[in-house]
């Protein structure tokens, strides 16, 4: 997560950044892509347990959240 949060600057640089929807209404997310997203294996189904708990967090808490995966903010 460390290093997702330095890499986020690169983006936040970008000058079409702010123009996002997604950054108007607060709803970018952190997650450690190396350790989850870009592995294959079991590592898929934690990746969809994050997913699903920042899409649906109503309905899902597998526990990931804080250290899966964060608000950016």
């Amino acid at each position: 997560m460390e290093r997702t949060r330095r890499e986020i600057a690169v983006l936040e640089a970008h000058p079409y950044w702010k123009d996002l929807s997604a950054v108007k209404r607060r709803r970018v997310y952190l997650s450690d892509g190396n350790q989850y997203f870009n592995r294959s294996g079991p590592r898929l189904a934690d990746s969809l347990e994050i997913l699903a708990e920042i899409l649906h967090p109503e309905t899902f808490d597998f526990g990931y959240r804080g250290r899966g995966w964060e608000v950016l903010g």
